[in-house]
């Protein structure tokens, strides 16, 4: 996109978002259609959201992109905000609070469902190192396999770390080569032989493109081309991300530059308006202090009362914005657009260039930097000179010594409530003084961080928009459903610090995902964790095993995995909480099929599980506890299912939010077949997979991908593929019963089947 398509997108965009906060600002809606006005009103955000979001990623200019980001942020929230109040709505076919039905909004606004599947929004993941990168600054290091491997075709170079500089032995620093695996050879350069290798590396490796782009060429022009469409769509697809790296590049290169400039503005407002704005700030600071002591008959002792004046006024306008007024931050953020803006990005005088305003950045940043800068030592003069004043006046009003009276010892100070109980990992010794340091690296050497592929997206997730059906009493949620439940309630609020604590109230702290294996629950978990760059801990029987096994151990552990989860230098963390349901068995499901052994031994950790999620975690923290199990009838629902925060913490419940990830359909399936091998074969493969779908009747996503990769295989796959190189392959199984599962999500909603039966007939009649 050129500069001015996205400031015309960026300006429609402002402009369908200022008519909806005027829509919602002044509709009466009907109790019967509050469901449907606010479904309507959170595809519409979704569309602006996603709108604005391909206007962040296209834009340059440094100063447009601070402004656009907050706007985005705002909006991320209203969206957020929409989602749990339609949760909280009786919905016409909705089953859960976490799948929304929206087929009659999608309808009526004429909108198609994959409108609203945004890519994760770039501010998410601005700024936030890798996982390495976060635990390497504490210490501690987490060993990754390496990506780069030595061919014969492709020769590795490795730099070492003295290049730059002289060795320990005054030798100069040398570039290793590494050679031919078959002699297991070597070799080692001088820095200037180095320089002569790299450069004769590059030279050949750039001849070789020319040359082969050349002969292209020529063979498109005769006619001789054996390039099909899919090469053709691979090299859009390679251009594609070409220029949206490049574009990344000038991105950071306008940010770099920006923020040199605002350090050289800093000096130059210090040298010339500083002297102004000391004085300013002595002359506000003294007008106040003369109205305390006209009012107060006495001095101030100190400037709290004055800054603690202005925070309380802004924490009664931000309670007002965000209880009464949730539009206010919007309606803010289109003002500032139409009057900072507008007239630069669009009309006749549109300035074109892309550089930053420095007259602009003086006005937002800079002049409070130095304000912020110079009140420090105005503050001390003032306290100083206050403290000498002080000394005087009570020197001249000791000279007359005044009796005093002793009055009655004041009474023991009532206490100001119950105190919070102290959690159980306070009292050991052993954790009591140990840096977070140490705990992360004992939970490494125990296998409890978990490696994810940082790659993943939530579009892998594979499966499309089904259309709910009205007269059915339970409705099982489909893919499209279940990503966009992921996007709103996971990896949204967990992405942005900023986000996160505007929206505390709105926030979760824990998610449940359930249903038969293979269906992508610990896919879906991967996936949050990749969106995000999470820190992930792994806990589970197979992770933990025989270790941490006496009562305290099992406290140890629970207050070590937590105290390194709330460290902020290594959020975003998940808690990944495997086959979760031998966490909480209840009292009457001791006994049950499968492991028996694992239940008991996993159950040590409950209690403590539950007081630390309940008590020492807030909404605040970059913190998100993702449970998953096939058996969710083998847990206890009262104590799996959050019921509030009031009550003990061990009584309060665990997981805030249930998401069933079903078998998919036979529409389903075939578009799993599809992906799977797309992903596996690049020319296109006649085949059919609708029967594909068929005959994998009863398979789960997980298991058609094993079964691709099996005939697939990098090393020895056909060529030529056929539907019966897959169909050998399967086995023909019974269909799972999902009753289970069912079951569960009726005892998780509080519902019974015959309430949802009397529901669904009373819809029929209606209709």
């Amino acid at each position: 996109m050129s500069s001015e398509s996205i400031d015309k997108l960026w300006d429609c965009t402002i402009t369908v978002l200022k008519q909806l906060v005027q829509e919602e600002e002044v509709s009466n809606v009907a109790s019967g259609d509050e469901y449907i006005h606010n479904a309507k009103l959170y595809v519409r955000y979704n569309l602006i959201f996603s709108d604005l979001n391909k206007v962040y990623d296209s834009c340059v200019q440094a100063q447009k992109r601070l402004d656009i980001k907050l706007t985005l942020e705002h909006i991320i929230c209203r969206v957020i905000s929409l989602r749990n109040f339609l949760a909280k709505l009786p919905p016409p076919t909705q089953s859960s609070s976490c799948e929304l039905d929206l087929s009659s909004a999608l309808i009526e606004l004429k909108i198609a469902p994959s409108q609203l599947e945004a890519l994760t929004p770039s501010i998410l993941k601005e700024g936030t190192e890798s996982v390495s990168k976060r635990t390497a600054r504490l210490g501690a290091t987490i060993s990754s396999p390496s990506e780069v491997t030595d061919t014969d075709e492709h020769r590795t170079i490795t730099l070492s770390e003295e290049q730059d500089t002289t060795s320990s032995t005054g030798k100069p620093g040398i570039v290793s080569v590494p050679g031919n695996k078959e002699n297991n050879v070597n070799t080692t350069f001088a820095d200037n032989q180095a320089a002569a290798k790299i450069q004769a590396l590059y030279r050949g490796s750039s001849a070789r493109e020319q040359v082969s782009n050349e002969r292209l060429q020529l063979d498109n022009l005769i006619g001789m081309s054996n390039s099909s469409k899919e090469d053709k769509l691979v090299r859009l697809n390679s251009d594609i991300a070409h220029t949206r790296q490049l574009r990344a590049q000038e991105q950071t290169q306008c940010q770099h530059s920006y923020e040199t400039e605002l350090i050289r503005l800093k000096d130059t407002v210090l040298e010339e308006e500083g002297f102004t704005m000391q004085m300013e700030l002595r002359e506000e600071r003294i007008r106040w202090i003369t109205e305390r002591a006209v009012t107060n008959h006495e001095l101030p002792g100190s400037l709290d009362d004055f800054y603690n004046k202005d925070a309380s006024q802004t924490e009664s306008v931000q309670d007002d914005v965000t209880t009464k007024k949730e539009l206010e931050p919007l309606k803010a953020c289109i003002e500032v657009y139409e009057k900072r803006w507008k007239g630069r990005v669009v009309g006749p005088d549109r300035i074109k260039s892309q550089s930053f305003d420095s007259e602009l950045a003086k006005d937002l940043i800079v002049r409070n930097q130095v304000r912020a800068d110079l009140i420090p030592g105005v503050d001390e003069n003032l306290l100083s000179n206050l403290q000498k004043i002080k000394a005087t006046h009570e020197a001249g009003k000791k000279k007359k010594k005044v009796k005093t009276t002793k009055g009655k010892k004041s009474g023991k100070k009532k206490g100001g409530g119950k105190k919070e109980k102290p959690l159980p990992g306070t009292k050991l010794s052993e954790v009591k003084d140990m840096h977070v340091k140490e705990m992360l690296e004992i939970l490494i050497q125990n296998g409890l961080i978990y490696e994810y592929d940082d790659r993943h997206t939530i579009s892998d997730f594979v499966g499309h928009f089904e259309a709910t059906d009205s007269a059915a009493a339970l409705n099982t949620p489909n893919a499209w459903q279940i990503r966009k439940a992921v996007m709103d309630l996971c990896i949204l609020p967990m992405g942005s610090k900023q986000i996160k604590t505007r929206i505390q109230d709105e926030s979760i702290r824990s998610i449940l995902f359930y249903g038969p294996e293979g269906s992508g629950k610990t896919f879906m978990t991967e996936i949050v964790a990749s969106e995000v760059g999470a820190l992930v801990i792994h806990l589970s029987s197979t992770s933990i095993g025989n270790t941490f096994g006496d009562g305290d151990d099992a406290t140890k552990l629970i207050h070590m995995i937590f105290t390194v989860a709330k460290e902020e230098s290594l959020s975003p963390v998940i808690i990944y909480l495997d086959d979760c349901h031998e966490f909480f068995i209840g009292k009457s499901k001791k006994k049950g099929v499968g492991s028996e052994a694992n239940n008991i031994t996993m159950k040590r950790f409950q209690k403590d599980l539950l007081v630390y999620k309940n008590q020492y975690l807030t909404k605040e923290d970059r913190v998100l506890v993702i449970g998953c199990t096939n058996m969710p009838e083998m847990g206890d629902v009262k104590l799996m299912k959050w019921k509030g925060s009031s009550g003990k913490a061990e009584k309060q419940g665990f997981f805030e939010h249930a998401l069933y990830l079903p078998n998919t359909s036979h529409s389903g399936r075939s578009l799993i077949w599809k992906e799977a091998i797309r992903r596996k074969v690049i020319p296109r493969c006649n085949l059919d997979f609708t029967l594909l779908a068929h005959i994998s009747s009863g398979y789960s996503a997980g298991k058609i991908f094993e079964i691709v990769g099996e005939v697939l295989s990098d090393d020895d796959g056909p060529k030529n593929i056929t539907e019966h190189d897959f169909g050998s392959k399967l086995v023909p199984i019974t269909k799972q019963n999902d009753q289970q599962f069912v079951d569960f999500r009726r005892q998780w909603n509080g519902r019974s089947k015959k309430n949802e039966d009397d529901a669904a007939l009373k819809k029929k009649k209606s209709k």
